[in-house]
C-alpha cells in the first residue's frame, strides 16, 4: 500500500509541507559574511609573476583612453601620453590606487536594505543587459518593460539578493534614448534594495544621479553611494568615450563602479588564464586609479567576467575550468591590490534551463564564492552568454545562491552536546528522521527539485527543471507586494521622468 504522506490528493504530508514552504514569507538576508577560506589556485611567486606582468603592460605597451577630456585628466600627472595610448609607472598607479577604498557601503532607498560591499562582506546582484528573455511561456523573445518589473519583483522576493536593478534585461520596446529613466524607475519602485546605475552615456549617468537625488536628497547622493554601476573596457588594452563618461559623472559624485574589462579567453586576450588576468589586471587597474583623479577616495570594484570562447565558433562561453581558474585568480590580484573584487554566478551559454545550463552556472558559481568575490552578480537566470534571461531559470538560480548562502556559513560546532545526546538516545541501528534534533535542524531543501521517488515524480506529472522554475515565478508574481515608497518621492521621480522624455523629445525634433 502507498504511503499516504505520498498521495497527490492528500493535502498534508510531503505536499503540503512543500507548499507550506513555497508559501512562506519572505526572508531578506544581510550581506553575506562568509566562514569559508578563499581558495588559492596560484602562490605568492604566482601572483607576484601576474602582477610584474601587468606592471609591464602600463609602463611599456599602455592603454587607450580614447576620450579627449579623459588624456587632459591624465594630462595632470607624470603619465606618458602618445596619441590616446597612456603609459604610467607603476609606483604612480599604484598609489593612485590605493586611493579606493577596500570596502564601502551601498546605500538602498529603504536603509534596511543598505549593505557593505568589500571586507569581509559579500552582495548578490541579479542579471544585467540582456536584451532578450526566455518567458514563462518558453518562447524567447525580445525583452519588455513589462519583463523588466516582473523580473524587478522576482528579485526583491529573492532572499538572498542584495541588489535591485536597473538594467536587468534592455527593454526594447521603450526607447533608447529614455529607457535608462524606465529601468531606473524600475528599480526603485519595485525594490527598496540598492539600485545599478546606467551606462550608456554621460548624460544617462547625469539623470540616473539625479534620480537618486529625488529619492535620498541632492547633498547625500552627491556625496554617498547610491549606485554601483558596470563599465566595460574594449579588451585587449582599451577605454572608450562612453564607459569613461560613465565613470567620470559617477566616480565625481563618490558612486561604485564595476571597473570590468570585458575579456574572452582566447579572443580578446590570450588564449591563457595567467596570461588573460594579466592583461585584464592592467585595465581593471589603470581604471580605478583613472577614477581617483576625478575624487579621491571614490570606491571602485576590481570586475572579471571571465568568459572564455568557443575555438569552433568564436562563440563566447561561459562555464568551464579556465573561466573558472580566471576567476581564482582575479580573487587573488583583487586582494594583492586591496579593492573589491566583482565576479559572475549563474551564467550560462545553452539556450534553455537545462543540464548544459546547470553545469555552465556551477562552474561559475563555485568558482566565484571560492574567488572570495565581493560582489556577485548575474544571480539569476542568465542564458545565451548574456544575451537572453530565462525567467524560469531565474528562480532555480536563486534557490542555488540560498544554498551557496548556507553553505558559506561553514560547519556549525555549536550543538554537538545536543548531537551527543540524539545519538545516545536513537542508539544502534536506530533512524534519525524523528528525533528532535532533525526536526529542527535547518537542512537545505531545494524546492525547485524534484527529489522524490519515481512513482510520485510521475504522479506529480513528471515536471522537468524548466517547469518547476516556470510554476515557482508565476507563483512568486502573484505573492508579490510592492514595498513602500514615499508618494511624493515617486511623483518627484514620474516628473522628472516626463520633463527628461519631453525635453529628449524636443532635442530630437
Amino acid at each position: 500500500m502507498p504511503d499516504d504522506d505520498a498521495r497527490p490528493t492528500r493535502r498534508g504530508g510531503r505536499t503540503g509541507r512543500r507548499d507550506a514552504l513555497a508559501n512562506a514569507p519572505i526572508i531578506h538576508h544581510p550581506a553575506l559574511i562568509s566562514q569559508i577560506p578563499v581558495y588559492e589556485v596560484a602562490n605568492e611567486e604566482g601572483v607576484e609573476m601576474i602582477h610584474e606582468f601587468a606592471m609591464r603592460l602600463v609602463e611599456e605597451i599602455g592603454v587607450e583612453f580614447r576620450d579627449a577630456e579623459s588624456l587632459e585628466i591624465w594630462g595632470r600627472t607624470d603619465a606618458e601620453i602618445t596619441g590616446e595610448r597612456v603609459k604610467i609607472g607603476r609606483d604612480a598607479l599604484l598609489g593612485l590606487v590605493a586611493q579606493a577604498p577596500s570596502e564601502f557601503t551601498h546605500h538602498a532607498r529603504n536603509p534596511k536594505r543598505t549593505v557593505r560591499v568589500g571586507g569581509a562582506s559579500k552582495v548578490i546582484a541579479p542579471s544585467y543587459g540582456a536584451p532578450f528573455v526566455l518567458d514563462l511561456d518558453g518562447e524567447r523573445r525580445h525583452a519588455t518593460l513589462d519583463d523588466l518589473h516582473d523580473l524587478q519583483k522576482l528579485n526583491h522576493m529573492a532572499s538572498s539578493v542584495h541588489i535591485a536593478g536597473g538594467p536587468i534585461i534592455e527593454p526594447v520596446d521603450v526607447p533608447v534614448d529614455h529607457r535608462h529613466l524606465h529601468m531606473a524607475y524600475s528599480g526603485l519602485k519595485y525594490s527598496d534594495k540598492p539600485i545599478i546605475g546606467n551606462v550608456t552615456s554621460r548624460e544617462r549617468a547625469e539623470d540616473t544621479i539625479e534620480m537618486c537625488e529625488i529619492v535620498f536628497g541632492a547633498e547625500f547622493a552627491r556625496n554617498n553611494c547610491c549606485t554601483t554601476s558596470l563599465i566595460n573596457s574594449n579588451s585587449p588594452l582599451v577605454w572608450d568615450a562612453t564607459m569613461l563618461d560613465a565613470l567620470k559623472v559617477y566616480a565625481a559624485n563618490n558612486h561604485a563602479v564595476l571597473c570590468s574589462p570585458f575579456s574572452m579567453v582566447g579572443a580578446s586576450t590570450p588564449a591563457s588564464a595567467v596570461g588573460t588576468i594579466a592583461v585584464v589586471t592592467a585595465e581593471a587597474l589603470m581604471a580605478i586609479a583613472f577614477a581617483q583623479l576625478v575624487r579621491a577616495g571614490s570606491p571602485m570594484v576590481f570586475g572579471v567576467p571571465s568568459m572564455t570562447v568557443d575555438l569552433g565558433t568564436g562563440a563566447p562561453m561561459h562555464g568551464s575550468p579556465d573561466s573558472a581558474m580566471v576567476q581564482l585568480l582575479a580573487g587573488q590580484m583583487a586582494r594583492r591590490y586591496g579593492v573589491p573584487h566583482r565576479a559572475l554566478l549563474n551564467s550560462a551559454t545553452s539556450k534553455v534551463p537545462d543540464m548544459q545550463a546547470g553545469f555552465d552556472s556551477m562552474w561559475c558559481t563555485f568558482s566565484s564564492f571560492l574567488a572570495g568575490a565581493h560582489w556577485l552578480t548575474m544571480a539569476g537566470g542568465m542564458i545565451e552568454g548574456t544575451l537572453g534571461v530565462s525567467i524560469a531559470k531565474t528562480v532555480i538560480d536563486f534557490e542555488q545562491v540560498d544554498a551557496f548562502y548556507q553553505f558559506c556559513q561553514g560547519p556549525c560546532f555549536d550543538d554537538l552536546d545536543e548531537i551527543f545526546e540524539t545519538v545516545r538516545e536513537v542508539g544502534p541501528g536506530g533512524h534519525f528522521l524523528g528525533a528532535a534534533h532533525t526536526r529542527k535542524s535547518n537542512l537545505f531543501r531545494f524546492l525547485s527539485q524534484n527529489n522524490a521517488a519515481f512513482e510520485q515524480w510521475e504522479v506529480d506529472g513528471r515536471k522537468d527543471s524548466a517547469q518547476m522554475g516556470a510554476e515557482k515565478a508565476r507563483d512568486w508574481l502573484i505573492r508579490y507586494e510592492m514595498p513602500e515608497i514615499d508618494p511624493g518621492v515617486d511623483a518627484g521621480l514620474t516628473d522628472f521622468m516626463a520633463k527628461t522624455q519631453e525635453r529628449l523629445a524636443m532635442h530630437k525634433g
